[in-house]
């Protein structure tokens, strides 16, 4: 887990839901950054857009109620980190940048989706 999450994340809230849409976003990261880093598939801007609306709920639900139990300050930090992973995602959408929008899935995205994912199911 990287350093930008309060470790209190790591105490995961067991909802069944968030833990399906982190299942789901796992595939589809390893599916656009893995099929760019491995099959050399360039279609990463236009996969990514197709992702949108699922990146946009999964990280609705970070901005909707400390789910938690963070102080004020840490879930204040956890918002500021999932408005800039949203931010990036965005303009790596519009300048259609294809290295900015793999390290917003791979290295910001992933983070939050790491929270629901269990570590030891592999990607289907």
């Amino acid at each position: 887990m990287g350093s930008h999450i309060p470790a209190l994340l790591l105490e995961k809230t067991g909802d069944l839901n968030m833990k399906y849409k982190a299942k789901q976003l796992w595939i589809v990261i390893d599916t656009i950054c893995g099929g760019y880093y491995i099959y050399k598939d360039e279609k990463v801007i236009e996969k990514a857009k197709q992702a949108a609306k699922q990146v946009q709920e999964y990280c609705d639900f970070f901005l909707h109620g400390n789910h938690f139990g963070m102080n004020e300050e840490e879930y204040r930090d956890l918002c500021s980190y999932v408005i800039h992973v949203l931010k990036d995602f965005v303009e790596a959408l519009e300048q259609e940048d294809t290295v900015l929008m793999l390290d917003t899935l791979d290295y910001g995205l992933r983070e939050l989706v790491n929270l629901y994912h269990e570590k030891d199911e592999a990607a289907v």
